[in-house]
């Protein structure tokens, strides 16, 4: 059996742009699972003559993470590899990330550099203030490109095979995150119960950052909603802690200055923090 056979591959999507086009030109020898999140329906409709294609779904918009985790459920493969829409990936580069799967018993993930960004791969952000003490000891993202395979503690979840026995037996994505962050808790995860993530810097994948879904008022108030309520989950932060009460005055005060100064886009980012910690607070 060839390596294609033995990976699904799963990519979620929601009010996705034609990126994901240039994304499955290299997929065509792999079975590919997409999940839709909802918002897709003209790029649905030139999906379905992809004969490598399943579309699932529960006509809802389920976010990233749980999106995963119920496409799961309808592979057969050991592996499956993650791709966000907006990665450009070719077979030759998924293949390296394969052997590497395979090279070590206790790999959970493997995964590509991913090009430009310099969050590629790195450490737990909360060894980030031991970094800045010591900065030659800890593996760090802004650190060269390595010449081997690397163990990390994190990698960026655009571009991610994933060892599915060993998904399945930490329980897969947490059900908290909706987006962001849910890539950085799902390697936590691997790390405490024993498993590897790593990197190989000779498997390259291309990232159009931030172009997946189609740039609207509505996807940037998610968007900005979720990057503040992510790391609050994360970090696992008290709700008495002042940290949260000074974020709730800050971003009341730039909400309604962005106002009076028309940036309606400013006012919009302020006003999705500021639900963001008042929810958390809530919940």
């Amino acid at each position: 059996m060839s390596f294609n056979k033995k990976i699904t591959i799963v990519i979620v999507i929601y009010d996705s742009t034609n990126l994901i086009l240039n994304c499955l030109s290299q997929l065509s020898n792999f079975n590919i699972i997409i999940v839709d999140n909802k918002n897709n329906i003209k790029i649905i409709e030139e999906l379905k003559s992809y004969k490598n294609i399943s579309i699932i779904s529960k006509n809802k918009n389920l976010g990233f993470g749980n999106a995963v985790n119920f496409a799961i459920e309808h592979t057969s493969t050991e592996l499956f590899l993650l791709l966000n829409p907006d990665i450009f990936i070719s077979e030759k580069d998924i293949f390296k990330i394969y052997e590497t799967i395979n090279k070590f018993q206790n790999c959970a993930i493997a995964a590509p550099i991913n090009i430009p960004d310099k969050d590629s791969y790195g450490i737990f952000p909360e060894k980030r203030n031991l970094y800045e003490k010591n900065k030659k000891l800890i593996l760090h993202r802004n650190l060269d490109i390595p010449q081997g395979e690397i163990c990390v503690d994190v990698t960026k979840g655009c571009a991610l095979l994933v060892n599915k026995k060993f998904f399945k037996e930490i329980g897969g994505f947490s059900k908290e995150y909706f987006l962001f962050w849910e890539e950085i808790d799902l390697c936590r995860k691997f790390r405490k119960a024993g498993y590897s993530v790593i990197v190989n810097p000779n498997s390259i994948a291309k990232h159009n950052q931030g172009n997946s879904s189609k740039n609207s008022l509505l996807n940037y108030f998610i968007k900005s909603y979720h990057s503040e309520l992510s790391p609050l989950i994360y970090f696992n932060v008290g709700k008495k802690n002042l940290r949260l009460y000074i974020n709730i005055l800050k971003y009341s005060f730039r909400s309604i200055s962005y106002l009076f100064v028309l940036n309606i886009k400013g006012s919009i980012k302020n006003i999705s923090k500021l639900s963001a910690n008042i929810n958390y607070i809530l919940k």
